[in-house]
């Protein structure tokens, strides 16, 4: 990608979109835009036509990183976008990224219920970066009862990856 033309933010694919989201969420300094950014990242919204409408690019100088295509979303006009169709899963992590974007992470004990394990790590990987914590204490997967359901899955012969 040159690095004097900013593209088009329906033009880069989900994973052009993640890495700008993430350089913007390191560039802001802010923990809680991190933390919202390492949701949304997790979604399948970024890449999308309909989401990219909602996203305004821009080259800057990212620490650790130099000069690097940064995205900003607006997440409460993605929420209130009407005609964006969002699946159960995406929708609850919209939900929460915006609470962080917000600077009011809502109670997740309403939502680690509805989730895998895959995402509810990642959720509660983002509250700790909400809260500063990252570097301090990390989140892993593993446990007696991960381990029973990683075996009945290789019994029934389905994969393991459940989000």
């Amino acid at each position: 990608m040159r690095h004097d033309v900013t593209p088009s933010p329906a033009s880069l694919s989900h994973e052009e979109m993640n890495d700008a989201l993430t350089a913007g969420a390191q560039l802001s300094g802010s923990e809680l835009k991190r933390a919202a950014t390492h949701l949304l990242t997790f979604t399948g919204l970024p890449g999308r036509g309909d989401f990219a409408r909602h996203v305004t690019l821009a080259w800057a100088e990212v620490p650790g990183t130099g000069r690097a295509l940064t995205a900003d979303v607006d997440l409460a006009a993605v929420r209130a976008d009407e005609t964006l169709y969002l699946a159960g899963g995406d929708e609850r992590l919209l939900d929460l990224a915006l609470s962080y974007g917000r600077g009011r992470p809502v109670h997740l004990d309403a939502y680690l219920n509805t989730f895998g394990y895959q995402t509810a790590q990642r959720v509660l990987e983002a509250h700790v970066i909400g809260m500063g914590m990252e570097g301090f204490l990390t989140v892993s997967a593993g446990g007696p009862e991960l381990d029973k359901l990683t075996a009945l899955h290789a019994e029934l012969g389905i994969g393991g990856d459940e989000q």
